[in-house]
């Protein structure tokens, strides 16, 4: 079934889109399931219109936010987005995370970007289900347009091509100690203007210490 839409150029996004909010039903469900709910659906209720204005207000000047209520209400939000991928909520507990890694692990020493740059591999025309052996592949077989053409086809095939090329990255270079012995790393993904992804990773080792952003 996915291969019949996937080529569509909405599908990468309505899929990301449905999948958030399945995400938010869930979380939500779970929130309202707690002992606590029937309070809290009480002071949510009393809400006034007035309220969210003046909040909305203080926010825009970049003040604290007094109503006790409101703040209820922006608690709960943030509970549910914290795990949303891509909302402002989750990006605040990554960053959090992250703070918090370097505060016990101390510094790194090495932060990376890494780009797979799939229109220029073979081996993603390979994923895209184009029959090549890239052993002898030959660039000049492929003009730098039928690429694109072969991986806009088959977008969910990047997306493999690109978390198999990281997951190789991470145990065969990272893990096996070529920065020295690990502790720890951190990585996170980012999808880039045209909605292909890339990854920044930060590491600390025993040995040495190396930050990966991914």
């Amino acid at each position: 079934m996915f291969s019949r839409f996937q080529g569509h150029a909405a599908f990468v996004v309505a899929s990301f889109d449905i999948s958030c909010l399945n995400h938010s039903y869930m979380k939500t469900s779970v929130l309202a399931r707690q002992k606590t709910w029937p309070r809290m659906e009480l002071l949510l209720a009393s809400l006034t219109s007035d309220q969210l204005l003046e909040a909305a207000n203080q926010a825009e000047n970049h003040q604290p936010i007094t109503d006790a209520t409101v703040k209820e209400l922006l608690k709960s939000v943030n509970h549910v987005g914290m795990k949303a991928a891509g909302s402002d909520e989750r990006k605040s507990y990554l960053l959090t995370q992250l703070k918090s890694s370097i505060v016990h692990f101390r510094c790194p020493l090495l932060f990376l970007t890494i780009n797979p740059n799939e229109c220029y591999s073979p081996i993603a025309l390979l994923y895209a289900g184009e029959e090549i052996d890239v052993r002898t592949f030959q660039p000049q077989m492929y003009s730098l347009s039928k690429r694109l053409k072969s991986t806009l086809k088959s977008p969910l095939t990047v997306i493999e091509y690109f978390h198999n090329m990281i997951k190789n990255i991470i145990d065969s270079i990272i893990k096996e100690g070529i920065f020295g012995e690990v502790s720890h790393y951190y990585v996170t993904i980012e999808y880039q203007g045209h909605g292909t992804p890339h990854t920044y990773m930060v590491v600390h080792g025993f040995s040495c210490s190396f930050l990966i952003f991914i």
